[in-house]
């Protein structure tokens, strides 16, 4: 039934292209907008993630480098105090080889004094004479221990002191570090 008025037609929208290839140039700008939007943003975002990355290279760089310095004078310290161990074990075995040389000529020095102390005790006429020559020998041999023991004391105490001292050294470098690490 239709009854005299003919249908409306609907508006159309202003911006809506009124024929289908401008609907179609309007997408593919609209799709263009949007790729290029996207590449704009995943670029910016690459941009930025290769900064990070940059800087965290040469953080890590960094951190190399103080760590590689700190292992070399880690070696270097432990090159010194090995150096000081041996300067120390030098010192000691030379000291007691002069140690060990006077032991010797104590040794020689006492046969000596011995065998001449029998030859005048068998030429000895009385008895008199043996308990002389005994109590000379004894009282000889007993100045001589002691001397000699000062002697060897004052050898050990300087051998002593010579060979502490490359260690010392280390211990007051090795506190030095220790002071200077904990600050």
């Amino acid at each position: 039934m239709a009854t005299g008025k003919t249908a409306k037609k609907p508006a159309s929208h202003p911006a809506a292209p009124k024929t289908a290839p401008g609907a179609v140039t309007v997408h593919a700008e609209s799709i263009e907008t949007a790729v290029k939007a996207g590449a704009d943003a995943a670029s910016k975002g690459m941009e930025k993630a290769a900064t990070l990355s940059k800087g965290q290279v040469e953080a890590a760089a960094r951190a190399g480098a103080v760590a590689f310095k700190n292992y070399e004078e880690l070696l270097a310290f432990g090159r010194e105090n090995v150096e000081a161990i041996v300067a120390s074990s030098t010192v000691v075995a030379r000291g007691v080889q002069d140690i060990s040389k006077s032991f010797v000529l104590l040794a020689q020095e006492s046969i000596d004094d011995q065998v001449a102390a029998s030859k005048a005790l068998i030429g000895a006429k009385t008895l008199r004479e043996v308990v002389d020559l005994s109590s000379q020998y004894a009282k000889s041999n007993f100045d001589k221990l002691v001397a000699e023991g000062n002697k060897l004391s004052q050898i050990s105490a300087k051998l002593a002191e010579e060979a502490m001292a490359p260690l010392s050294v280390r211990v007051s470098a090795t506190m030095d570090r220790i002071t200077k690490t904990a600050a």
